[in-house]
């Protein structure tokens, strides 16, 4: 590796170990979204440095690449089975109407096509991997991309407080705070972080409706690039349709297919795990450390308005479907 790569790479770095310190005093906060804010505040005041593009601009987009592939070490594959009909259903649902919501409301508020498009994904799906997985499937501006990271996690963040409060008033029973947390909330850390709030038992119950969800990232991958083949010329059409399809794509069905069937030493999985929270760490500090504060705040009207109102779309929908599916 070139040392042009190492100042920003070391920026990274020292954010997240900022981060992860800071995270034992706000512990319900987490460490995720610790980076990517301080990284915001650093890489707009004692870190702005043109020598630090090249190393955070490796760890934005490979390190969230390589994490989306180990992403798949995290799903206990032979737990799917306990989904029922009923839950399935109702995840299908949330991922559909939430992507949809989420797209149209972008859309509606100013965003553009890709960045729509991105947040679409990240709420759904599964929060910055999904935007990782699917930037290079868009034409968004790295601005657009990180400020889809940054609305995504901050709407986590937020739901993962209220909505465990939300479950307690309403009187909701274990499978109930299971599924609005697990089909809701957009990251597997925060979903980690809403369930213990509740009750640690219902943590495996919430991990397996997130679990389910993050599946959907492929079949989306594929849609996205069998789309830009069809607005592509005759010639290009004749290529393999497979082609242009983004590695970490097939390594994340690969790794899944290898944790399905092998049986992997618990410490192997317990270490491929740290590796990807480590890489996404790492990531959304480069990311923060990129983005340009002064233009984001100048849209902070905007943002705030779509994740308040996707946060309540979500509820609702949350709430609706519980109810219409029986669980």
């Amino acid at each position: 590796m070139s040392h042009k790569y190492l100042p920003g790479l070391a920026a990274a770095l020292f954010v997240t170990l900022l981060a992860l310190g800071l995270a034992q005093f706000l512990p319900l906060i987490g460490v995720a979204p610790l980076a990517l804010l301080l990284g915001m505040f650093l890489g707009n005041s004692l870190l702005r440095s043109p020598q630090l593009s090249l190393g955070t601009k490796l760890a934005e987009s490979r390190f969230l690449e390589y994490a989306i592939i180990l992403l798949a070490f995290t799903m206990d594959t032979k737990n799917f089975g306990q989904m029922g009909l009923p839950s399935l259903a109702f995840v299908s649902l949330m991922f559909l109407l939430s992507l949809l919501a989420s797209y149209h409301l972008a859309q509606k508020l100013g965003f553009s096509q890709d960045a729509a498009t991105l947040l679409a994904g990240g709420t759904a799906i599964c929060g910055s991997s999904a935007i990782g997985a699917l930037g290079p499937m868009t034409q968004a501006s790295e601005q657009e991309k990180g400020t889809a990271i940054v609305l995504v996690n901050l709407l986590g963040t937020l739901l993962m407080f209220l909505f465990p409060l939300a479950a307690v008033l309403l009187g909701l029973q274990d499978l109930q705070q299971a599924a609005l947390i697990g089909g809701s909330l957009q990251s597997v850390g925060q979903v980690a972080a809403a369930a213990n709030l509740l009750s640690p038992a219902i943590l495996p119950l919430a991990m397996l409706f997130k679990l389910t969800r993050i599946l959907y990232l492929v079949p989306v991958l594929f849609f996205l690039e069998f789309r830009k083949k069809e607005i592509r010329t005759a010639s290009a059409k004749q290529a393999n349709p497979l082609q242009k399809v983004p590695y970490y794509l097939y390594g994340f069905i690969l790794a899944s297919l290898l944790n399905a069937w092998l049986d992997l030493p618990a410490s192997v999985t317990s270490s491929l795990q740290q590796l990807m929270i480590w890489l996404e760490w790492l990531a959304l500090a480069a990311i923060g450390l990129r983005l340009d504060l002064r233009t984001f705040m100048k849209n902070a009207p905007t943002y705030g308005s779509y994740i308040l109102i996707i946060g309540l779309v979500q509820f609702v929908l949350a709430m609706v479907g519980i109810w219409a599916f029986g669980l």
